[in-house]
């Protein structure tokens, strides 16, 4: 699957990157009554799919962090869950014990 969507990446990179050739010899003007530019039109639809790949980049790695908290969570609940057990088992053996002992008194008395 990963061999897929790398194939599928290239090409659109591969596609992207003719468009930007296609485009490169038109040019845009802005003018207005302080300031005047001209740019290639294909260099805009380059610096606007960096822009883009740039806050995918950063969005993917802001969900990353978020697993990577929920792992940790699940993992210190998991932790919480058997010191908890523990607990319950070592109360559980204290009772036991206690009971034996009255039992023990109670059968030596008799």
């Amino acid at each position: 699957m990963k061999s897929v969507f790398g194939i599928i990446s290239f090409s659109l990179f591969i596609l992207i990157g003719l468009f930007v050739l296609l485009n490169i010899s038109n040019s845009i003007a802005v003018e207005t009554s302080f300031l005047s530019l001209r740019a290639n039109v294909g260099f805009l639809i380059l610096f606007c799919v960096i822009l883009s790949i740039l806050a995918t980049l950063l969005f993917l790695m802001s969900i990353g962090s978020r697993s990577t908290t929920n792992i940790k969570k699940q993992a210190e609940d998991a932790k919480l869950r058997h010191e908890i057990e523990s607990a319950k088992v070592i109360q559980l053996e204290a009772k036991v014990k206690t009971l034996e002992e009255a039992l023990k008194k109670v059968t030596s008395g008799l």
